[in-house]
């Protein structure tokens, strides 16, 4: 066998850097999308909404749970 046979022996990859400026801007879209929904859950609590209130409530805060989940994915990627 010669060596070309072989793969050549590579060194391994050297971990990627983080984006700063796309960190700050999905920790912002996050923040962003969070604020609508933190709205919705205060007034269903000074309006005593039950679980089964309006629909777009229900909406809005799903899309803060987006926004939570944009946040906690900036802050954790690597």
């Amino acid at each position: 066998m010669s060596s070309s046979d072989q793969p050549p022996q590579s060194r391994p990859r050297e971990p990627q850097q983080r984006s700063g400026c796309a960190t700050a801007f999905m920790l912002i879209a996050g923040v962003i999308l969070l604020i609508p929904g933190v709205l919705c859950a205060i007034l269903n609590a000074k309006m005593g909404a039950g679980a089964g209130g309006d629909p777009i409530t229900t909406f809005v805060m799903m899309i803060a749970l987006g926004g939570l989940g944009l946040i906690v994915f900036a802050i954790t990627r690597k």
